[in-house]
């Protein structure tokens, strides 16, 4: 197949568009010069054809000259093939003796030649003549051209009235750059820097090209890569064999290494088998040749285009096609020995294979044909990986290493505790069983198969593995702090404080750091302050011990512990950053839950949504624990919406049917829907449906808002009680005790003690309010505080609704502000008018309500749903809803059509 030529030129507007307006100058008897700089293949010569082809289609007549390799032999070659295919078009030219040295029939024996400056005087007159209204000049390839040529080119840059000259070369450090240097300091030339296509401009060729077999996302990928962006790359690759290297390519890759000597042949074929980049010192050890020797062959190898040097002992090819040439010119037992010396040359200057040199020693071993030596390598390599916390680099590593090994039962047992900590539970299961069906009395095997376990929620499972394990050694210290957590999920934090703190005292440091997290995670339910020490002395230990993916959990715990009083989100971010680095998907998981639940804390329903939605995303494709709780939460931020999202909590509560935590914290998602449209009889059923649930294991940590919002309508509703009741958690975080101080206000106004009332009223306000607001907590709470405080008498239930009711408006909650207004007017207060939208009379003629009206403006400015729905604080669905009924109230068909009738409606304001 031959090579396609792309019919358009893709990524070079700009350097189109300079030499359009340089030819446009000279129409107008304006010069310019415009270098073209950048390495082969990158379109230099495609944009001097286009510069022609432009000229021509102008009527500016255009004249080429091009230097070529060992031009230096023949001076002025460019400038005089220029000039004779000028003077081929206009044969009555009057000679120009002067110029006999580039015009052999104008060429005087007796005459002496001058100088150069004479000479590109003489150049200059001659193209006047050529074309006295206008001219493009292309000189190409100067990288190849004779000094006396640069000199002339020197001069025509300083001189060009009605000439536009372009010049093209590779941008090597040579008499050229230096000159385009010179000029543009002086302002006598544009130099243009061709950078290499991006991969959607390397995609828009392709398209271009009508190669309609390369449509696999991976085979572009790999285009992408092997072509380095190169147009000309692109092109040839397009024509040759999936993974052949191009004819074109080839031939000239096998003409320079005929021309190399021995030494320098050689070396180019060890470092071909070394990779794309190399160590010059192993590539001389490879080669038998001394430190010196070696940089001078490095030095002829590198004037030849073929390889650059890179950061400090690297090297590296300009072009992997290059590389790929050479491997391809080697025979298999070539490639094999020189990988074997290479090998050598590796573990000799890097015996302990530290960072990427396992990789390069396996690639060796497996070209060497070694693949006992490539295996071990390799998981060394993962067990590395792993102990640095790589997740993703440790999981790659030991796939390759499983592809090699005549035995993978090592590989295996890494591989299952790779996945287990990256949350890929259902494959860490599978390799984990198979381990146990090959060895089942292993309690190694049992230890890692309960992990798994753990990790997706399947408590009975685990219990069921850890049963079989004793209890001494290590495997049995391992198995105890896994019982802890799994004591810990199932309410028994007595036991698994005591399971904790024994596998602490005796256990490795891995079992250690282990249960610190857990007895932090054990203190974070009555002492915050004592679970940030624990978290802190986890991680401490972790990073004495180099366990980087423990220290990068404990740093996630303390994270969470210490959201839970700041509501600072950039403390989870940074931790979630961390964690993802590492690849570890499951603490990636439960840092979005985390997230989900301070924003729902926040009242930032989008950011919330968000944050739920990728936890749920996560913990479907990884089958994690993670999954019925963020689907709850997303359920919970919903309702600040009015969207009653009862097939999540079904879904929730399918899932994890024996969670009554999780019951408890569906009632208080439905406690929700009824406190929103102010339903206080409903939601208190709900709330104590929740308490009813949390008291079947009482010693669960919740830490849930329901518990606040028990204590608060417990109080308020029920209108005998003076006591708040006690709470079935402790009140460590601010949410539930700011909720609290609210109810203690009201039992104390029903007691009759205004002032205590209004105390308490006053410190509650603000533990919810500082350092961050919990905004829809406390003004349901001020809601039912205010109900309350009209029926005893006491405080001023009026001014706080009143101060309110914006607040709600704003939000867009009718239902709520309804209630605050029917308060006001059993206070006998004046009550605001409703604040509205004002709709334009156009619109109030197509029966738009001031909502719709609203939606209509943010359309026109262009915005899609989910941004209109976070600028409202509504819900997509109840966007999309609106939408709707603007299509069909607007008549437009479709989104486009919409947001056009919106413009023309609204006049260009988008301010109603």
């Amino acid at each position: 197949m031959h090579a396609p030529r792309c019919p358009v030129v893709v990524g070079r507007t700009g350097e189109l568009a300079a030499v359009r307006s340089a030819l446009a100058a000279t129409r107008l008897g304006r010069g310019s010069t415009t270098a073209l700089l950048g390495p082969a293949g990158i379109g230099k010569s495609r944009l001097a054809r286009e510069a022609a082809v432009a000229a021509e289609a102008w009527g500016i007549p255009a004249l080429t000259g091009r230097a070529v390799p060992n031009g230096d032999a023949t001076a002025f070659r460019p400038i005089a093939e220029a000039l004779l295919a000028g003077l081929r078009r206009h044969p009555g030219i009057a000679a120009r003796p002067e110029l006999g040295r580039l015009v052999p029939r104008w060429r005087v024996d007796d005459r002496p030649e001058g100088s150069v400056l004479v000479l590109a005087e003489g150049v200059l007159r001659l193209l006047q003549d050529l074309a006295p209204d206008g001219l493009l000049l292309v000189l190409e390839d100067l990288h190849w051209a004779d000094p006396e040529t640069l000199s002339v080119v020197e001069f025509l840059a300083d001189n060009t009235e009605r000439i536009a000259l372009l010049l093209t070369a590779r941008d090597e450090p040579d008499g050229v750059v230096q000159l385009t240097d010179t000029l543009a300091r002086r302002g006598a030339c544009t130099v243009r820097m061709l950078a290499p296509l991006t991969a959607p401009e390397i995609d828009a060729m392709i398209d271009a090209c009508g190669i309609d077999t390369l449509v696999d996302t991976a085979d572009r990928h790999a285009l992408h890569r092997r072509s380095a962006g190169l147009p000309l790359l692109v092109e040839e690759l397009l024509g040759a064999e999936p993974g052949v290297v191009p004819r074109s390519v080839a031939e000239s890759v096998r003409t320079r290494l005929v021309a190399f000597p021995d030494e320098g042949r050689a070396a180019l074929q060890a470092a071909a088998v070394l990779g794309e980049r190399f160590d010059w010192r192993v590539l001389a050890d490879t080669v038998g040749l001394d430190e010196k020797a070696a940089l001078a062959v490095l030095h002829e190898i590198i004037r030849s285009g073929m390889i650059e040097s890179g950061e400090q002992d690297e090297f590296r090819f300009r072009h992997s096609l290059v590389r790929d040439a050479v491997l391809a010119d080697l025979l298999p037992p070539e490639r094999a020995a020189w990988a074997a010396r290479a090998l050598a040359a590796v573990r000799h200057r890097q015996p302990e294979l530290d960072g990427p040199w396992c990789d390069v020693a396996a690639d060796l071993a497996l070209t060497a044909g070694d693949r006992a030596a490539a295996a071990e390598v390799l998981l060394e390599a993962g067990r590395r990986n792993l102990a640095r916390g790589a997740l993703q680099s440790a999981e790659t590593t030991l796939r390759r290493a499983r592809e090699v090994s005549d035995d993978p039962t090592a590989v295996d047992e890494l591989l299952a505790e790779v996945l287990t900590s990256a949350g890929k539970t259902e494959e860490a299961a599978a390799i984990s069983r198979r381990l146990l069906d090959a060895a089942p009395h292993a309690a190694a095997a049992r230890v890692r198969l309960a992990r798994v376990h753990v990790r997706a929620g399947r408590w009975t499972a685990a219990e069921a593995e850890l049963r079989q394990v004793p209890t001494d050694g290590a495997d049995g210290l391992r198995a105890m702090v896994v019982r802890a957590t799994v004591a810990l999920e199932d309410a028994r934090p007595d036991d698994a404080a005591q399971l904790a703190a024994a596998a602490h005292e005796r256990g490795p440091v891995d079992v250690r750091v282990e249960a610190l997290l857990l007895l932090s995670r054990l203190a974070r339910r009555s002492d915050l302050d004592e679970a940030e020490a624990l978290a802190l002395r986890a991680k401490t230990l972790a990073e004495q011990h180099g366990l980087a993916h423990a220290a990068a959990r404990a740093a996630y715990e303390r994270a969470i512990g210490g959201v839970q009083e700041t509501l600072r989100v950039d403390l989870l971010a940074d931790a979630r950053a961390r964690v993802a680095a590492l690849g570890d998907l499951a603490g990636v998981a439960v840092l979005d839950l985390q997230e989900a639940a301070i924003r729902n804390t926040r009242w930032e329903v989008a950011e919330a949504l968000a944050a739920a939605e990728r936890c749920i995303v996560t913990s479907r494709r990884l089958h994690l624990a993670t999954l019925p709780k963020a689907l709850v939460l997303d359920a919970a931020t919903r309702a600040f919406v009015g969207d009653h999202a009862e097939p999540q909590l079904a879904e929730a509560e399918a899932l994890a049917p024996d969670d009554t935590h999780l019951r408890g914290e569906i009632a208080q998602v439905r406690a929700m829907w009824a406190l929103d449209r102010g339903d206080d009889a409903a939601a208190h059923a709900q709330l104590e449906e929740a308490m009813a649930q949390f008291a079947r294991r009482p010693d669960e940590v919740t830490g849930s808002p329901a518990v606040g919002l028990w204590l608060v309508t417990a109080v308020a509703w029920e209108t005998g009680r003076t006591v708040v009741p006690e709470p079935p958690d402790p009140l460590t975080n601010r949410w539930n005790r700011g909720m609290a101080g609210f109810a203690e206000a009201v039992a104390r106004g029903r007691r009759g003690d205004r002032a205590g009332a209004l105390t308490a009223f006053d410190e509650a306000e603000d533990t919810l309010r500082r350092p961050v607001d919990i905004g829809w907590y406390r003004l349901q709470a001020r809601r039912l505080v205010a109900g309350a405080a009209l029926a005893d008498r006491w405080g001023e239930p009026a001014r706080w609704l009143a101060a309110d009711l914006p607040q709600v408006e704003a939000r867009g909650r009718e239902r709520w502000a309804a209630v605050l207004r029917g308060q006001l007017r059993r206070a006998g207060a004046v009550v605001p008018r409703r604040t509205t939208t004002v709709v334009p009379a156009v619109l109030r003629e197509k029966g738009l309500t001031s909502r719709e009206s609203e939606i209509l403006a943010l359309v026109a400015e262009g915005l899609d749903n989910r941004e209109i729905a976070a600028r409202l604080v509504l819900s997509v669905r109840t966007v999309e809803k609106h939408v709707e009924r603007l299509l069909a109230k607007t008549g437009a068909a479709r989104r486009p059509a919409l947001v056009a009738e919106a413009v023309r409606l609204l006049g260009g304001r988008t301010d109603s």
